[in-house]
């Protein structure tokens, strides 16, 4: 034979010795996870002495059936004194699980076990099941009443805004009184060409709409101007030739907010943009956006929706945080 001939044949010789040593590996882990499975009762669950109705997937292992006389001595079930207990009450089942599906009956009798178990508290009379066709359960609800009316009355006053001041106003009140100036461009003129945009927008509630009157008191708290396209601008500072911070749209078309309609205008929503690139400090420019849009709703009401109107959620807010970073990382490497 020759060489070709002989390093064929081994070949061949090699190729089926790892196919049998593989299907060799492959019956010994068949037989070693057949032995693990008998070893943990797989086999002997067909013998189990667990009731049919036993599910393993429920928290406390399915429904089980006890006796009125095992929820008495358990403290779920309060015992009548005053009634003889009979052979059929004994052999009444009530199902017991974590929480019953008649827990909110007061006919039932039957506690659900968080209202048992804490402390300190009595049970109420009116949940004993022949009680509850005696007037004693009224006479007794005065008694446990006058806690209620002091915890409606601090919910109003929880729900109250706090009174504070945001970095936006404050931010404003540090800027001088406006005054005429003369030979400065209109608020947002001198906005570069935007490569990337980011929106807020504020939308009243269902129904209901927004006064121009009232936004326009708002904008002015927050530094913004009336100017380029007929729509509200924020600079950098009181003076217009400052980068633009952001500005502020109608929500309806043509969204414009023209000052001699303000008093009459009403819209159901509006629009905060802020463009890149454009502010000096673009994640300031951002935050102090948001804030006067969180103003909008303290005061007038609305919810905060992003560009596509979906309800603007903290993780929503963080992205809109994350695109800025991301700009101003690549405007670093062109620069470079």
């Amino acid at each position: 034979m020759s060489l070709r001939e002989w390093l064929i044949a081994i070949g061949t010789l090699v190729i089926i010795g790892i196919v049998i040593d593989g299907v060799r590996r492959m019956r010994r882990a068949r037989k070693e996870s057949m032995a693990i499975s008998s070893g943990m009762g797989a086999d002997e669950l067909k013998d189990s002495p667990l009731d049919d109705d036993f599910n393993p997937e429920l928290p406390n292992g399915g429904a089980r059936t006890v006796s009125r006389s095992t929820l008495e001595d358990r403290g779920y079930l309060k015992r009548d004194m005053s009634a003889p207990v009979s052979a059929d009450e004994e052999d009444d089942v009530t199902p017991e699980s974590g929480w019953s599906a008649r827990d909110g009956d007061e006919d039932d009798g039957i506690l659900s076990p968080p209202r048992v178990m804490k402390p300190g508290i009595e049970e109420p009379e009116s949940l004993e099941p022949e009680v509850t066709s005696t007037p004693e359960p009224e006479a007794d609800k005065p008694k446990t009443r006058p806690a209620r009316p002091e915890k409606a009355k601090a919910e109003p006053r929880a729900e109250e805004p706090p009174v504070a001041t945001t970095e936006v106003e404050e931010d404003t009140a540090r800027r001088t009184p406006g005054k005429p100036r003369k030979n400065q461009p209109l608020a947002g003129a001198n906005r570069p060409e935007a490569r990337e945009v980011l929106v807020i927008n504020v939308l009243a509630r269902s129904g209901e709409q927004f006064q121009g009157s009232k936004l326009k008191s708002l904008f002015e708290a927050c530094g913004l101007e009336h100017g380029d396209m007929d729509i509200y601008h924020r600079h950098e500072s009181e003076d217009t030739t400052t980068p633009v911070q952001f500005s502020v749209a109608n929500a309806v078309e043509p969204g414009t907010f023209r000052p001699q309609d303000m008093a009459g205008l009403s819209t159901p929503g509006i629009s905060f943009f802020m463009s890149l690139p454009g502010p000096t400090n673009a994640l300031q420019a951002f935050e102090f956006m948001l804030e006067t849009a969180q103003c909008v709703v303290r005061n007038l009401g609305g919810e905060l929706k992003d560009e596509r109107r979906s309800v603007m959620t903290p993780q929503t807010i963080e992205h809109c945080r994350q695109r800025i970073r991301e700009f101003e990382r690549k405007q670093r490497s062109q620069r470079a």
